[in-house]
């Protein structure tokens, strides 16, 4: 029996030449994300929204005194239990009706249980029509994919759940990369780990604009490892080690991205 499709690519209202100005950054926190998926772009977030209302680098002048409002946003009240342990609560419970600028998805072992979530995949579908940049890094694109806002633009994600995301016909080149931003359709992908600061500071970089993003660079020393490609909408080509890359995928896609099949719901 062949695998169903998920539905792809609606279409949002708002245009896609006029760069969009972000006051708002909703990062997903649920059962078992990852620490390091979760709380390494949340932080950069927050230090992006440091810089903008000028608590650092009082001197610079793209986005001085402005306000950005970032959030660990928990999909449930309570504390957040991660998967390797730690508690954190969140800065606000979801709200449905609620809109973000960036809509950013981690990953993590827990994110096998979003691939069927209907809430969270309204909630992302509205924020994708609504013209708002939906993003995410690891295992949390196989989310943003399963959602139905991706047409054939190409991704990038962890290898774990490359080879799952493939078979369902998603564009995830085998040349994985660090990220990959569609400015035009507003869509983000980044690996995981050892990917997640560098993709969140060209996201800051692309969005805030140079002079911001090279502070934040700094402030992250993400400028030392990767240099001026924080700059650039596709980052910088990871190495390819298919025997590894496929016994991992063995073991980890039965959990972060089963077959829609085995997903089903009534």
């Amino acid at each position: 029996m062949s695998t169903p499709t998920p539905a792809r690519g609606r279409q949002s209202q708002a245009p896609d030449s006029v760069t969009p100005q972000i006051n708002s950054i909703g990062v997903l926190g649920y059962e078992a994300c990852s620490e390091q998926d979760t709380i390494t772009p949340l932080e950069i977030f927050k230090g992006a929204g440091m810089v903008t209302a000028g608590q650092i680098a009082p001197w610079q002048r793209e986005a001085a005194n402005r306000e950005l409002d970032v959030r660990l946003v928990a999909l449930e009240p309570g504390v957040i239990k991660m998967q390797m342990g730690t508690n954190v609560v969140a800065d606000s419970v979801l709200n449905d009706d609620e809109l973000f600028d960036i809509l950013y998805i981690p990953g993590g072992v827990g994110s096998g249980a979003l691939l069927t979530n209907d809430r969270l995949h309204k909630v992302i579908r509205r924020h994708h029509e609504a013209g708002k940049i939906i993003a995410a890094n690891c295992s949390g694109v196989g989310v943003l994919a399963r959602s139905g806002i991706v047409n054939d633009e190409p991704l990038t994600c962890v290898a774990a759940v490359a080879r799952g995301l493939r078979d369902e016909g998603f564009n995830v080149p085998v040349a994985r990369r660090m990220w990959v931003a569609n400015t035009a359709s507003r869509i983000w992908t980044f690996t995981g780990s050892y990917g997640v600061n560098g993709g969140a500071v060209a996201l800051v970089a692309h969005y805030f604009g140079r002079e911001v993003g090279t502070i934040v660079s700094m402030m992250f020393d993400t400028i030392g490892g990767i240099g001026d490609l924080i700059f650039e909408e596709t980052g910088p080509e990871f190495y390819q080690h298919p025997e590894l890359e496929e016994s991992f995928q063995d073991l980890f896609q039965p959990m972060l991205y089963p077959p829609l099949d085995e997903n089903a719901t009534a």
